[in-house]
């Protein structure tokens, strides 16, 4: 059996040209004058226009690649919905409703266009973020390992922890050390999940959704509201749905046979 079977991809040169063609772009974005007067919307808009350009660039890339991923209604879409019903529970449950029905948390800016804005935002994180590690990195570590639960497990791994490594920039952006590390930790994990989304459904747009509704909701009172959030009940049904959906993803990875993800390398 051949290794992979191509379909028609873009040429590697348009990788080039598009990474040539944003990078001005980005540099003008960041460093020129500002979007807006209003300093609350400014680094909201900021993040969201310099996130896009950055996966549209790494769509170009991964479109040079040939993956099968991009299919928005793959089947068995059903079944794929249902796989992701526990992950989904993880990223809602990132919101602590608990703490808002009791007052003890809060918005500030709870006008439509600030929740519009920050939506874009958690959006353009989310694409750009699965499109590069989902899409790009993780399918081109797994291309000569996918054929073992193991080959695919260090795959898995790898992603994550380069996932995970990279948002230790937020140090130089001013975060402290044990806010970092723990973005970290919080990336690896929701880098492994979505991996196993990604080889369970073949289908990119379900981690992007998960990535971004997780984005959403675990930042929106601190970028957009006030107060505390951490309550113990809150506390305690996170961990034990954490754990739960660990052992449900752990448990539906290794019952997965690498013969299912060999419809992402193959054509049609």
């Amino acid at each position: 059996m051949a290794d992979t079977v191509r379909a028609r991809t873009l040429p590697r040169w348009a990788s080039l040209v598009a990474i040539a063609v944003a990078a001005p772009v980005l540099l003008f974005i960041e460093y020129g004058p500002p979007l807006t007067d209003d300093a609350v919307l400014q680094p909201i808009l900021t993040m969201a226009l310099t996130r896009l350009i950055a996966a549209a660039v790494f769509l170009v890339i991964f479109l040079s690649q040939g993956y099968h991923v991009l299919h928005p209604f793959r089947r068995p879409y059903g079944k794929s919905l249902l796989f992701i019903l526990p992950p989904l529970a993880v990223v809602v449950n990132n919101l602590p409703i608990l703490s808002l029905i009791w007052g003890d948390a809060y918005l500030v800016h709870g006008e439509a266009i600030y929740i519009a804005c920050f939506a874009l935002e958690c959006l353009a994180i989310g694409l750009f973020e699965e499109i590069a590690f989902r899409g790009v990195v993780l399918l081109t570590f797994a291309k000569t390992r996918r054929r073992t639960h193991a080959g695919l497990l260090v795959s898995i791994l790898l992603t994550s922890a380069v996932f995970g490594a990279m948002h230790a920039v937020n140090l130089l952006a001013g975060a402290g050390l044990p806010a970092t590390i723990m973005q970290i930790g919080y990336s690896f994990l929701i880098g492994a999940m979505c991996s196993v989304v990604l080889f369970k459904t073949a289908n990119l747009w379900l981690c992007v959704a998960l990535h971004a509704i997780y984005d959403f909701c675990g930042m929106l009172l601190p970028t957009l509201g006030g107060g505390s959030w951490w309550d113990t009940p809150t506390v305690i049904f996170t961990v034990i749905l954490a754990v739960a959906t660990t052992v449900y993803l752990v448990v539906s990875f290794f019952r997965m046979s690498p013969d299912e993800v060999e419809r992402i390398y193959r054509q049609g």
